[in-house]
């Protein structure tokens, strides 16, 4: 096998942008859309509730306007302005309404009738008559408590002015008669000053009546809900401690994803699971540049990464590479025990099955951890490309030599079973032993029986098979096969006739 290059840095690629872009969220909303569609349908049912029950509401109006002496109507309207915030403030109503004599049930309201000097103040409650009264108490109660400063100052200079006329009028002299003239004409002009003065327009306004609308409240409700669904799925899909897709291995474990392989329901999924499997099968062999030995790791224990193994192995075999699959029984990688090889063909042409089996008595002799990576070096030596599942990596230490011997190591994702702690675990720990991670193969399998059914794990299938009920063909390897392919016929090269040798397993 070759040897390693550098340690590897993070491969999100293109994954990384794609998983905070638009895509990634419309993918995780997908992922949760029950969550969405629960939130919209308890948005709309509370909206069909609150129509059913909201009693029908009547509003009377009353309008008030400024018409200052000697000044245009547009800077008047610019006066009313400011008198709409100041009746409008919560803190002002409630003392208006007491003023009033209005209960404060009843909700009231000021407005400017487009660009003009009119204000139009509204009341609304639950009798149309009332309504009307409440309007016109509350706009009298607006109109003097505004009116009250510049009335007053008015009334001061009145008064003022009649005590100079009174006084005028009792001195004799033509002199006397023109300030009399002077001052009555400044009296009249007092009387007549309505600057910034609120005036009555139209007391009696009108009222309307506002009746429950459906559309105008389910309408709201909808766009709320969906929008509370699409936080809460997105929030759900940033927490959840499963890997789903490729943009989720990318985004919380930082691995590129080589390829997503489909369940195998239906005609297409299986079709759509045959050209990615032809995919991964064509970028591990590039990666490998030649014959070489690949490990298909698993972060815990499950049948992903035998399946997956499986079928990498049938693709390459299928495409003329004489391929071996190796097995290994569960017990070699939880104890690191001494393991048995046997040999024997696959059931596709160019495909030979290796099964690495915990010793019983003397059918073949054991093989340390280093030896059986040497004989997978002289699978690979032999023009073959060799497979090995390497599954609970993080807990086996066994399967973490396997995978930093290997040539290249995929990571392969169970959306059913992997969590993200123990992917993200399995990563740090395979770069830093040096293991050359190409990318990761997401599969949804866990306890699917279709799945199961498909792909069982070769170790426990092939590794119980006893002597008498063994195919013919199947041999044991002994300590010369190892060395030297003793007994059996050599191996015709690979299409790309590149002989390539990395380091067992037992090397420093």
């Amino acid at each position: 096998m070759a040897a390693h290059a550098a340690e590897n840095a993070p491969h999100t690629g293109g994954w990384a942008v794609e998983g905070d872009g638009v895509g990634a969220l419309l993918v995780r909303i997908r992922r949760y859309w029950v969550l969405v569609l629960v939130v919209t349908a308890v948005a709309v049912v509370g909206a069909f509730a609150a129509t059913r029950t909201a009693e029908t509401s009547y509003v009377g109006r009353t309008s008030l306007i400024v018409a200052s002496n000697n000044r245009s109507p547009d800077q008047d309207a610019v006066l009313v302005q400011g008198y709409v915030t100041y009746f409008n403030d919560a803190a002002y109503q409630q003392e208006l309404l007491a003023r009033a004599e209005v209960p404060d049930g009843v909700a009231v309201s000021a407005e400017a009738a487009a660009a003009s000097p009119i204000l139009v103040i509204s009341a609304t409650t639950g009798d149309p008559r009332t309504a009307q009264s409440y309007a016109v108490q509350v706009a009298n109660a607006f109109r003097d408590d505004i009116n009250r400063v510049p009335l007053a100052a008015r009334a001061e200079e009145l008064v003022l002015l009649q005590d100079q006329l009174d006084t005028a009028l009792s001195s004799p002299g033509q002199g006397a008669q023109v300030l009399v003239a002077e001052l009555q004409d400044r009296i009249e002009q007092v009387r007549a000053n309505q600057v910034n003065l609120l005036q009555e327009l139209q007391a009696q306004g009108g009222v309307s009546v506002q009746s429950p609308s459906l559309v105008s409240n389910l309408l709201p409700a909808v766009a709320g809900g969906l929008l509370l669904g699409v936080l809460g799925a997105i929030a759900l899909a940033s927490v959840s401690r499963r890997l789903h897709n490729g943009l989720d291995v990318a985004h919380k474990v930082g691995l590129h994803t080589l390829v997503e392989l489909p369940r195998r329901r239906g005609r297409s999924a299986q079709g759509r699971r045959q050209q990615r499997l032809g995919q991964l099968a064509n970028i591990a062999r590039v990666r490998l540049t030649g014959p070489g030995v690949v490990a298909l790791a698993q972060a815990e224990d499950g049948v992903a990464s035998a399946a997956v193994a499986r079928e990498l192995a049938d693709q390459w075999a299928g495409q003329g590479y004489p391929t071996v699959l190796v097995s290994i029984a569960g017990s070699v990688l939880d104890g690191a025990e001494a393991a048995s090889p046997r040999l024997r063909p696959g059931p596709v042409a160019g495909l030979s099955l290796l099964e690495l089996t915990p010793p019983s008595g003397d059918e073949a002799p054991a093989l340390s951890v280093t030896a059986i990576s040497e004989l997978l070096e002289q699978e690979a030596l032999a023009g073959q490309y060799v497979v090995i599942p390497a599954p609970a990596v993080v807990g086996s230490a066994a399967a973490q030599a396997i995978c930093h011997a290997a040539d290249q190591t995929v990571l392969v994702v169970d959306t059913v079973v992997t969590r993200v702690a123990a992917a993200r675990e399995a990563v740090a720990v395979l770069r830093q032993m040096g293991a050359p991670l190409m990318g990761a193969v997401v599969i949804s399998m866990g306890a699917d029986p279709d799945e199961g059914a498909a792909h069982e794990r070769p170790a426990v299938t092939w590794s119980r098979e006893s002597s008498e009920t063994r195919p013919a063909g199947a041999r044991d390897l002994v300590p010369s096969d190892v060395n030297g392919h003793a007994g059996r016929p050599p191996v015709a090269g690979s299409p790309s006739g590149v002989p390539h040798r990395g380091a067992p397993l037992g090397r420093e």
